[in-house]
């Protein structure tokens, strides 16, 4: 019986229309920058499968892993994840979508006309200056359409848990504004718009410890963490009042308040179908 030949069968690597070379392995580039707009589909985004993140162990070393001084926790484990940095052993709280971001793919005409409101569109993105260009949208228009008023936030829902976008919206279509009152309803209306006009692993509602007004270090204050340009960033939607948001090409983190631990937060409550599983560090 005569042998057989051994033969070798190179891999074969999708190829975009229009690309002289397949990547390889850039994330972004493939969803991006190449892939032509379309509209947004409530669907997990595509994220590098999660690293596992074990217990921090005193006098260990990682090649991955450092330690990071925070404002009020003292040194703190971070593990490289992905691109990014996250705080090892405390994983993001993804276990009640339904109390925050209750029947969040809501698409009533209400919604939909909240949406139309912001004056973004809602195709897939296609680079990253298209994305922080949303993420101000969205922050200036929360500026000049929503007011501080608690008495009418609370009557904005009467289930127990956050407003759902679609009460957001029918409150906006009978008052043509918005209201919020603490700082956690200001970065769930702002993360709550934000997650409709981008794909939804670029946003997450962050909390981290102050001592503002003689409070206690375990204090804790709200606002959003956005992902863009390969690294995470703080805005502090309490701001928005304040001025714009820069332009792209000086992008920066916002916060508003000098004792706030913007950068290290000890919570994250991802956006629904967000692949965000761990608390991520959020630099300026």
């Amino acid at each position: 019986m005569p042998k057989k030949r051994a033969r070798t069968v190179a891999p074969m690597i999708r190829r975009l229309p229009g690309m002289k070379e397949a990547p390889i392995h850039t994330y972004h580039v493939w969803t991006e920058t190449m892939l032509p707009a379309r509209e947004l589909a409530p669907r997990p985004m595509p994220m590098p499968t999660p690293m596992p993140l074990p217990a921090p162990t005193p006098g260990a070393t990682h090649p991955e892993m450092i330690g990071m001084v925070t404002k009020h926790e003292g040194a703190i484990t971070y593990l490289r994840h992905w691109n990014f940095w996250v705080r090892v052993g405390t994983p993001a709280q993804t276990d009640k979508p339904d109390y925050y971001f209750h029947n969040y793919e809501d698409n009533s005409p209400a919604v939909q006309a909240l949406v139309a409101a912001l004056g973004v569109p809602t195709a897939w993105p296609r680079t990253q200056e298209e994305i922080w260009g949303r993420i101000a949208a969205v922050w200036n228009w929360l500026g000049a359409h929503v007011r501080v008023d608690g008495d009418a936030y609370s009557g904005i829902t009467s289930a127990d848990r956050w407003p759902s976008i679609g009460e957001f919206a029918a409150y906006y279509a009978a008052h043509g504004e918005l209201v919020w009152s603490a700082c956690f309803t200001k970065a769930h209306l702002f993360a709550t718009l934000l997650g409709r006009v981008l794909p939804r692993w670029h946003v997450t509602i962050a909390s981290g410890h102050h001592t503002e007004n003689g409070a206690p270090p375990t204090a804790s204050h709200v606002f959003v963490g956005v992902y863009l340009s390969d690294r995470w960033y703080h805005l502090d939607p309490t701001a928005v009042y304040g001025g714009r948001l820069p332009s792209y090409a000086e992008r920066r983190s916002v916060g508003l308040f000098a004792s706030v631990d913007y950068e290290h937060p000890f919570s994250a409550i991802p956006v629904p179908l967000s692949d965000l599983r761990y608390v991520p560090h959020l630099p300026e």
